[in-house]
């Protein structure tokens, strides 16, 4: 189900008026609330709810009520909410914190576990925009950290993502097959001794 309409074909919305869509999807909108109306770019636009919606082979197309507009301030909170929570998930990779040697290790032995795996019944995972706050939080410490670029569609375990501080998260639940990896990044702190990635 989605949460977001996203057109650059409204500029001038008014509150309380319906207005007419048509998107190329195949998945219908969730009947919960609130819905937001989004530009292209993610920036909101307003609150929504969908009246009507009818599924074709290609596309989507209904009406929607205004239900609130959001001003210029607002519009900025809001889409910065939106993109943490929402963007990362058509990211085509998630990443993983690492050393290198739990990397050469996981490669010894074909696939990646952490004792997250057996006390919370996953791995945690991260979008791109969440990289350098987990490395600060919990790396800074780490030997020769790394992150791991996985490719989504190539793993094996189930994944969903799920709500934690700063967002949606990817968990990982069994261990993560080293061919899902798809790169290998280095990184180290900057001059003031934090990391900006």
């Amino acid at each position: 189900m989605n949460s977001i309409l996203s057109s650059d074909d409204y500029q001038d919305l008014a509150l309380g008026k319906v207005y007419n869509f048509s998107i190329a999807t195949k998945q219908l909108y969730s009947e919960i609330s609130p819905l937001w109306l989004t530009q292209n770019d993610h920036t909101v636009l307003a609150e929504i709810t969908i009246l009507e919606q009818n599924l074709a082979e290609q596309a989507l197309t209904g009406e929607f009520r205004v239900d609130y507009v959001y001003q210029e301030d607002e519009r900025k909170i809001v889409s910065q909410m939106i993109m943490r929570r929402y963007v990362s998930l058509h990211d085509e990779h998630i990443y993983l914190l690492s050393s290198r040697s739990e990397y050469r290790q996981a490669k010894s032995v074909g696939g990646l576990e952490r004792d997250s795996l057996q006390s919370e019944g996953f791995i945690h995972g991260a979008p791109q925009s969440q990289l350098s706050r987990l490395a600060n939080k919990y790396h800074k410490n780490t030997e020769q950290p790394l992150i791991l670029v996985v490719d989504k569609k190539r793993i094996t375990a189930e994944l969903k993502w799920e709500p934690a501080t700063g967002g949606l998260y990817p968990h990982i639940y069994g261990a993560l097959n080293m061919d899902a990896i798809i790169d290998v990044k280095e990184i180290f702190v900057n001059a003031d001794g934090v990391f900006d990635i």
